[in-house]
């Protein structure tokens, strides 16, 4: 809705579409109106402009990809150390078990 006006106590709409420089050329009343606004995200637009440049794309998308995949793999070394010390655990038991 690029303007709102009022004309025998009814709003009129002027619409404009994202992707068109000027308004349309017929106006709409408020009972044309078939959706309504269920929620409003200030600046998400803003956003997703930006993500569709370079800089953009690497600070939305790719940093934090990059950080879950490093969480992930930081993980997976911890439980891969846990279980060789695990291993090395229990070899020294069982050793000490044989010996005696």
């Amino acid at each position: 809705i690029a303007e709102i006006e009022v004309a025998n106590g009814q709003p009129i709409y002027t619409t404009k579409g994202d992707a068109n420089n000027a308004p349309d050329q017929k106006q709409v009343s408020a009972k044309e109106v078939i959706g309504r606004v269920l929620l409003d995200v200030p600046f998400l637009g803003y956003a997703v402009a930006a993500a569709k440049k370079p800089w953009g794309f690497m600070l939305l998308i790719a940093v934090p990809a990059l950080l879950v995949i490093y969480e992930e793999a930081h993980k997976i070394w911890q439980e891969i150390k846990k279980s060789k010390t695990k291993k090395l655990d229990d070899e020294k038991m069982d050793s000490g078990i044989n010996s005696e």
